[in-house]
């Protein structure tokens, strides 16, 4: 294996890491969002939306967590 395909593999296996991530937090974002508004709301346009607060708050926590994985590869890369 070349030396130039290594850096290639790594960012590869990062974002697989990444999309499994995000969608892991989006999911448990809109579960916890959900639970939270079966208990606390009784209108349904109030569950929605905060079972959609959750989904951000998840799909958020992913793009954080993927964007500081990025950038350490960045940094390793330009040792």
């Amino acid at each position: 294996m070349s030396s130039a395909s290594k850096p290639e593999l790594k960012v590869a296996e990062t974002w697989d890491t990444c999309i499994e991530n995000t969608i892991r937090k989006l999911a448990y974002g809109t579960l916890g969002g959900g639970l939270a508004a079966m208990i606390l709301f009784r209108a349904p346009s109030a569950r929605a939306a905060v079972a959609g607060i959750g989904a951000g708050i998840g799909i958020g926590m992913g793009y954080t967590d993927c964007k500081h994985e990025f950038d350490v590869i960045q940094k390793e890369q330009e040792r």
